[in-house]
């Protein structure tokens, strides 16, 4: 899979509330994305080309495929 960069990036607290971890997303993406309340995101661990960690997440509501 090639990732192409968008030149916008963020930084992000995990929070924990009891047994679940989350991770915010910035209003002024969450906006720019149309994102909305209660919408389901789908994400994945991945690993990039340099063995680091990754998440992707696909904001449009879909699975993988």
């Amino acid at each position: 899979m090639d990732i192409i960069f968008q030149n916008i990036g963020w930084k992000s607290k995990i929070m924990q509330k009891r047994a679940t971890f989350s991770i915010s997303i910035n209003k002024l993406i969450a906006t720019g994305s149309c994102l909305k309340k209660k919408q389901v995101l789908f994400s994945y661990l991945a690993v990039d080309e340099n063995k680091r960690p990754v998440i992707i997440t696909y904001l449009d509501g879909y699975e993988r495929g």
